[in-house]
């Protein structure tokens, strides 16, 4: 009886042993997996378990390693491939369209043109406007997703920014009939990188040239630490996807008129998240909003 039990106390206990063993391999795999996950290292795990059914499991992970990683590699190489095209191409577009929308401004401005011809000569000039300003949001977008922007942080008077911005398209505000109700803390100073807060504000505001109708409302003021700057505008008609808007290359034509990039909105997610803030996006029927919270930095 005695010896019964001894036997079945070393069999036991060789079973324990083996257990603890395997799961001392498996514990390995599983911190190295979890290493190579978080700090996305091309590493592959290294085994020195003498059991052959772990030995078997890490060859199997390696190879789905070796797999994704093969996977990665092309991405990443095709990806820098399209960008570097995108950079060439808009590069080489610009300088034929910078000459074309002189000549276009040039013979808008001479005397012995008929009606018809400067009709012509007007539609083929805001074509290349926006065409040129589709080309501009390529390139910025370009240089975001290659990380080239770095956020130059000084105090500067945002409320001023704000107010010459909607100066600056206030004309065809008006010829487009939409009315600009402003709610503007003056002289608000807040830690931001000039030209980025001008491109995010420039941007929103072309989205009101291109999709408002009737009226909007802009308004900006500091709570608390945070700097809450609000736009909402009428639309000619509702969104059928408003969780898309921030998308990159998304695009719904709301005034059936505009040749969007679809770029726009997805700009000003990006710049804002680079100034330490965020965008939210809400639609009701027929009115859009747009609201960027800024942190201090």
């Amino acid at each position: 009886m005695i010896t019964i039990l001894s036997i079945a106390l070393v069999v036991l206990g060789g079973i324990i042993g083996y257990l603890l063993y395997v799961l001392f391999d498996y514990r390995q795999i599983t911190k190295q997996i979890s290493f190579i996950n978080h700090e996305r290292t091309n590493q592959q795990l290294k085994c020195n378990s003498r059991n052959k059914n772990v030995v078997a499991l890490d060859q199997q992970i390696n190879q789905l390693l070796d797999a994704q990683q093969k996977v990665t590699r092309k991405y990443v190489k095709s990806q820098n491939q399209l960008n570097l095209a995108i950079h060439n191409i808009s590069h080489d577009l610009r300088t034929p369209l910078t000459v074309a929308s002189g000549y276009t401004q040039v013979l808008l401005k001479t005397n012995n043109l008929d009606s018809d011809a400067k009709k012509q000569l007007a539609s083929i000039n805001r074509n290349l406007n926006a065409l040129t300003k589709n080309l501009d949001l390529l390139l910025l977008y370009n240089r975001l997703i290659e990380k080239r922007i770095t956020p130059n942080l000084q105090q500067v008077d945002v409320s001023k920014i704000t107010q010459q911005a909607i100066l600056n398209i206030y004309d065809a505000l008006k010829e487009k009939g939409i009315f600009v109700n402003l709610d503007i803390q003056p002289q608000l100073v807040w830690s931001m990188d000039e030209a980025i807060f001008q491109r995010i504000i420039q941007n929103i505001f072309g989205n009101i040239l291109d999709h408002g109708s009737k009226q909007a409302t802009i308004f900006l003021r500091k709570e608390g630490t945070e700097l809450i700057l609000l736009v909402k505008n009428q639309l000619l008609q509702p969104i059928k996807n408003p969780q898309n808007l921030i998308d990159r290359f998304y695009t719904e034509d709301l005034a059936r008129k505009t040749k969007n990039s679809g770029l726009g909105l997805y700009i000003v997610a990006e710049l804002t998240k680079l100034l330490n803030g965020k965008v939210d996006i809400a639609t009701h029927d027929l009115e859009f909003e747009i609201k960027l919270v800024f942190k201090i930095v």
